[in-house]
C-alpha cells in the first residue's frame, strides 16, 4: 500500500511541510493539502498599492524573516534557495536603523526599546519600566503553577509570573507583531517553551529555572550531535556553492522579497502544483480527525 499524508492548513507552515514531504517521499506517496479558505498563504499576504503616483507594497501579515543560526532560520534560507528565490531577496543590514531600533506604541507615543546596557544609563522608556518590577516579582514569588497544568495562554503565563503590566505593555505588543494574535489565545508552551519549562522545573520561578533548562538543553544537544553536524555540513556545502547569497545573509539582520512576503508562499504553491502526487484542496475545512478501523488517521472534510 502506498503512503498517504494529509497536511491541514495552507499557510506558510502547511505549504512548506507539503513541499518537504514532496521532496523526501517517493513519487508513489499521495500528499494532500487541505485549506479551509479560498486562498493559500495564511497570514502571509502582500497588497500592491498606489498613492500620489507612487507604487508600494503593504504587508498584512509578517513583514520580514529573521536570519541567524537557529535550525528554523537555516531551514527557511534553504527553502528560499531551493525555490530559486535568492535573486528576489532584499535585506536589512545589521548596521541599519531598521535592524537596531524597535518601537512599541504606548500611551499614544512611540517608545524605542532598549538595545543594550547603555539604555539602562539613559533611562528606560515608559513602556518598559514595568520590566524590573516583573523580574523582581518572578524572583520573589514561589511557584504558583496550577496543579496538572499542561498548557496556558501567554497572557496567563506572563501575568502569573511577571505581572499583568509586563503582558499588557511588552509581551502583548511583541507577540502581536510576530504572530498577529492576542496573547490570550497564544500557547505559552508552544511559543515560550524554554520559559514555560523553566516554570515547571522547580519552585524558584522562571528566571532561576532557566539555568536548569540550559543544562537540559546541553544534554539534548549532545544527544542530537550527529544530526546537527549533518545539517551544518549541508549548510557549509550550500555556502560554498552560493557564496554571494550567504555572504549577504551573514551581514543581514532580517530579509524579505522585492515583491513582498507573498512571493514565498506563491512560489511554494506553484511548485507544489508541479508534483502529480500532490493535491491541493481549498475552500474545504477539516471538521474532524479520527482513527479509522484500519488504525490509520482519517480526516473528515466539511463536504464529507
Amino acid at each position: 500500500m502506498s503512503q498517504a499524508v494529509t497536511v491541514l492548513g495552507g499557510g506558510i507552515t502547511g505549504l512548506s511541510t507539503a513541499w518537504f514531504l514532496a521532496q523526501r517521499l517517493p513519487p508513489t506517496a499521495r500528499i494532500q493539502l487541505v485549506e479551509g479558505s479560498s486562498r493559500l498563504g495564511g497570514w502571509v499576504r502582500t497588497d500592491k498599492r498606489q498613492a500620489d503616483g507612487i507604487s508600494f507594497i503593504a504587508e498584512k501579515g509578517p513583514r520580514t524573516l529573521r536570519t541567524g543560526r537557529s535550525r528554523e532560520a537555516l531551514a527557511a534560507l534553504e527553502l528560499v534557495e531551493d525555490l530559486d528565490l535568492t535573486s528576489d531577496v532584499i535585506v536589512a543590514p545589521k548596521s541599519s536603523a531598521a535592524a537596531r531600533n524597535r518601537y512599541i506604541l504606548y500611551n499614544g507615543e512611540l517608545n524605542c526599546m532598549p538595545s543594550g546596557i547603555g539604555s539602562l544609563i539613559t533611562g528606560l522608556p515608559p513602556a518598559v519600566r514595568c520590566l524590573p518590577r516583573g523580574i523582581w516579582h518572578d524572583l520573589t514569588t514561589k511557584s504558583n503553577r496550577p496543579e496538572g497544568l499542561n498548557d496556558e495562554s501567554i497572557n496567563s503565563f506572563v501575568s502569573r509570573r511577571f505581572g499583568q503590566d509586563v503582558d499588557d505593555n511588552l509581551a502583548s505588543a511583541v507577540m502581536h507583531g510576530i504572530y498577529a494574535a492576542d496573547t490570550k489565545v497564544l500557547s505559552a508552551r508552544a511559543l515560550l517553551y524554554p520559559f514555560w519549562l523553566a516554570d515547571h522545573t522547580g519552585k524558584t520561578g522562571v528566571l532561576r529555572g532557566l539555568r536548569r533548562v540550559a543544562k537540559l538543553s546541553r544534554a539534548r544537544n549532545a544527544k542530537h550531535a550527529l544530526r546537527d553536524a549533518e545539517e551544518l555540513y549541508s549548510i557549509s556545502k550550500r555556502r560554498m556553492q552560493n557564496r554571494e547569497f550567504w555572504s549577504m545573509i551573514d551581514d543581514a539582520s532580517m530579509y524579505s522579497f522585492r515583491n513582498g512576503m507573498q512571493t514565498l508562499t506563491n512560489r511554494l504553491a506553484s511548485r507544489l502544483a508541479d508534483y502529480p502526487n500532490v493535491d491541493v484542496i481549498t475552500g474545504q475545512s477539516a471538521n474532524e480527525a479520527r482513527t479509522g478501523t484500519d488504525g490509520n488517521a482519517e480526516i473528515i472534510l466539511a463536504n464529507g
